[in-house]
């Protein structure tokens, strides 16, 4: 089942798997990145964040689309982390459903607006935003989940 769907651009890291990985209880975590899968090393780095009881599992965007809705992970409890909210449109768009979107972190240099000292948004991804509400996705900004949820607008 998904639990939730999570664009952070580093991936995963501590916050990832000391705070989220417990809090929805994932037990597969799928990074859906096409240049993350494209890259042996990012991967081999990415699935070393696996432990005990935590499966990582590095793809492309189509990949875990198709992962998900496969059925494959029908009895486990799924994270799916993409870098940005692009990709997380990619996903939506090749059709993995999703209630809630979840946006971790996205650093930015420049023509970016502060949503949180973790999250910059550029009018683009402004627009993405309000699509994903437009499409009735609740949008979740907070870096962990003991913080309270911030809104882009």
């Amino acid at each position: 089942m998904l639990k939730l769907i999570r664009v952070d651009d580093r991936l995963i890291h501590g916050q990832v798997v000391a705070a989220w990985v417990p809090f929805v209880k994932a037990d597969v975590v799928i990074v859906a990145s096409d240049e993350a899968a494209a890259d042996s090393f990012q991967c081999t780095v990415l699935r070393s964040c696996a432990h005990k009881g935590l499966a990582v599992i590095v793809t492309t965007i189509r990949g875990a689309v198709e992962a998900v809705n496969s059925g494959t992970f029908r009895d486990s409890n799924l994270m799916v982390v993409t870098a940005c909210l692009r990709d997380a449109m990619r996903l939506y768009d090749s059709g993995l459903r999703f209630s809630t979107l979840n946006i971790g972190n996205i650093h930015h240099d420049g023509d970016a607006r502060e949503v949180t000292e973790s999250v910059r948004i550029t009018v683009e991804e402004e627009h993405i935003l309000e699509r994903f509400e437009g499409l009735g996705v609740r949008v979740d900004i907070r870096d962990v989940p003991s913080r309270p949820s911030k809104s882009f607008h």
